[in-house]
């Protein structure tokens, strides 16, 4: 189902997909918006929910997905790649884009932000605090567990995995490495995982 409150938005859907449950695409507000799905997914109660205009939601072949995807601005990007799966996933575009890479595979309870939706200010400058200052990238190949935040200007190289429960709040440039914990940390190198 689409519900489209803007002008020149845009929703393709590839051939082969599944789609079941509650799932929607939603403009709240807008124009000039994209959704573009793959061939070959299956998505159960997937909600696409852009507010703003001139954004993209890409998802890539093979995907399974359930959950949200929210933008809410301008110009900004959510993507997904080839064959990543997902159970009741949040992803939030809202002051960057947000990039999660191929045959990665995310579990419940998981939340991926590029922004802090409230701001802090500064009492004397009136400066904000909080600002988001790179879009989130969530390489290949990544395991996220259940119950995991990832937090803004994020960024995390390939082949990581991530321990359940975890608060990750800073990038990790080295790949094949496992985190764990609130923030979360390095708590081994040199790994790798399969299905």
């Amino acid at each position: 189902m689409i519900t489209d409150n803007g002008e020149r938005n845009q929703v393709t859907i590839g051939r082969g997909n599944k789609i079941i449950g509650d799932s929607v695409v939603t403009f709240r507000q807008g124009d000039s918006n994209q959704v573009i799905i793959g061939a070959n997914g299956k998505f159960n109660n997937l909600k696409i929910d852009i507010r703003g205009n001139n954004n993209i939601v890409t998802i890539s072949d093979k995907v399974k997905f359930s959950g949200q995807l929210l933008i809410v601005g301008n110009g900004l990007r959510i993507e997904i790649g080839e064959r990543t799966t997902a159970i009741g996933c949040y992803v939030l575009a809202r002051d960057r884009s947000v990039t999660i890479g191929s045959e990665c595979m995310i579990s419940r309870g998981i939340e991926i932000r590029a922004t802090d939706v409230h701001k802090v200010y500064d009492i004397d400058s009136g400066e904000r605090l909080n600002t988001a200052t790179q879009d989130v990238i969530v390489g290949n190949h990544i395991w996220i567990a259940a119950n995991v935040t990832i937090s803004k200007n994020v960024q995390i190289a390939d082949g990581c995995i991530i321990a359940a429960g975890s608060f990750v709040n800073k990038s990790v440039q080295t790949p094949n490495i496992m985190l764990a914990g609130t923030p979360a940390k390095i708590i081994r190198e040199g790994v790798r995982w399969e299905r």
